[in-house]
């Protein structure tokens, strides 16, 4: 059986692998925009083809899927989901891992998204106000005196680029005055309209649940937690992603059980207001990038309308059963025949990146790297190559994250020394960002848990979830 992947980056390997591991014996076909050398070993080895070109194509896609003959195809990345890549498959009559573009927009506009949430009462919703004049913008955060995150209506690769009160009761004129002045370099990001989102801001520890629907059947993955931020301890610009970790079970230590269900009930729930709205139903993977706050318990920060990356990298590895083979159900709509058994240990995923990532791309780009990958699988670790050329006999990075190191073990402690191991095995002619923190905030994020849970739950008590003073009913500000 045949399966085209679609995509160039990390997350893309990791799908790779779980198909080119599969017993059904899948021959893996792939497009990327260069050739990734982990997803090019994968395509050898199954006796599989390469091709290159312009993956946001439905076009070029098109006329890979009329050589090929696949059986049926999964897309990784969110841009060729927003081109309408998804629907070039279907429309060639192929099932695919991945929604249509009219369903994408859960991912593509975050103002979408937040109407569609209150429209259907979803819970886990922020408040929020939208802009399309940013002179009208940049007067609204100046006169109000609320804590707020000021975010592009649009996504921006992942990136997350926004400008973040802090949590003080009110901003000081010099707080919302260098809010204001970030306004224009956040709408430089978007070609929308409506240029700007404004919404209540919340804080808590941030997870991701990824929940795969076939528009018929749900089957929710093992939560993971990404790191966000460039440098140690959170600090620095934000970039896609500089690790993650997942488990134990399904979980993550500081989100019970009873939260999960409700975090896969608010997915559960979104995925049913699209196909209302839309009136197409979502096949593929929508993942809730979610907080725990003190207003609703599970909130949701952002969709996903497919794996996340580096979250897939920390789950992937972690799934026993068959997962390339609950890739084809999914495509092909028979969810409900699929399992899941999971790894019940923890995984930590560190990504390393040139020195100049996120900020400089060009300064990030054409170094050499070199990669013991038979040491480090010695050691226990899987690695996972994401910006990373393969050119004649060199990797070559292409400025963004190279690499992903994944490490599963007994306790986060034990996987992140095992990481710190492996990572003696990667060199460059360049410097390689990693953060070695990542695994080793467990505890802090458990203390920070219970304090929002307490608040939250006291809340739930009252009848006053989701209820805040400053914000009105509607959706937008008083």
């Amino acid at each position: 059986m045949k399966v085209l992947l679609v995509g160039d980056g990390a997350r893309e390997n990791a799908l790779a692998d779980a198909l080119g591991s599969s017993p059904k014996g899948y021959k893996v076909y792939a497009v990327s925009s260069f050739i990734n050398p982990g997803i090019n070993e994968i395509v050898n080895k199954t006796g599989g083809k390469y091709f290159k070109g312009n993956i946001n194509s439905p076009e070029f896609i098109k006329e890979v899927i009329r050589e090929v003959n696949p059986d049926f195809g999964v897309i990784g990345p969110e841009d060729p989901l927003f081109h309408g890549v998804a629907n070039a498959f279907r429309e060639e009559g192929l099932p695919v891992v991945g929604p249509d573009k009219e369903c994408a927009m859960i991912e593509r506009s975050k103002v979408w998204m937040r109407e569609l949430m209150w429209k259907y009462n979803i819970p886990g919703r922020l408040r929020f106000k939208a802009f399309s004049d940013l002179k009208e913008a940049i007067n609204f955060i100046l006169e109000y005196g609320g804590s707020i995150a000021v975010k592009p209506s649009e996504q921006v690769g992942g990136k997350g680029v926004k400008v973040v009160a802090d949590l003080q009761a009110y901003l000081s004129q010099e707080k919302r005055n260098a809010i204001a002045r970030g306004i224009d370099g956040i709408a430089g990001y978007v070609s929308d309209k409506v240029k700007i989102i404004v919404e209540e801001k919340v804080d808590g520890p941030e997870y991701t649940l990824h929940v795969l629907t076939d528009g018929y059947s749900f089957l929710p993955l093992p939560l993971a937690q990404d790191y966000k931020h460039a440098y140690e301890d959170g600090i620095g610009p934000e970039t896609g992603g500089m690790g993650s970790i997942s488990g134990p079970e399904y979980g993550l230590p500081f989100i019970n059980d009873e939260e999960y269900k409700r975090s896969f009930e608010i997915v559960k729930m979104t995925a049913e207001a699209i196909k209302k709205e839309v009136g197409k139903d979502y096949i593929g993977i929508l993942s809730g990038q979610m907080m725990l706050t003190g207003v609703w318990g599970p909130t949701i920060i952002e969709y996903y309308s497919r794996l996340g990356d580096p979250e897939a990298s920390a789950i992937i590895p972690r799934i026993e059963s068959d997962f390339g083979e609950v890739l084809e159900l999914l495509a092909t709509r028979r969810l409900n025949k699929a399992k899941i058994e999971v790894n019940p240990k923890p995984s930590v995923v560190r990504a390393l990146a040139p020195l100049g990532y996120p900020l400089n791309r060009t300064m990030a780009s054409n170094h050499r790297i070199s990669v013991d990958l038979q040491k480090m699988r010695e050691l226990g670790c899987k690695v996972y190559f994401g910006s990373v050329a393969l050119e004649g006999m060199q990797l070559v990075t292409k400025g963004s994250r190279a690499l992903e190191i994944v490490a599963i073990d007994e306790d986060f402690e034990k996987a992140s020394d095992k990481l710190d191991k492996c990572l003696n095995y990667v060199s460059s002619d360049t410097k390689l960002i990693v953060r070695h923190d990542i695994g080793r905030t467990v505890r802090e994020q458990v203390e920070k848990a219970e304090i929002v849970r307490y608040t939250y739950k006291s809340r739930e008590a009252k009848g006053t979830l989701g209820v805040t003073a400053d914000w009105s009913p509607n959706g937008g500000l008083w």
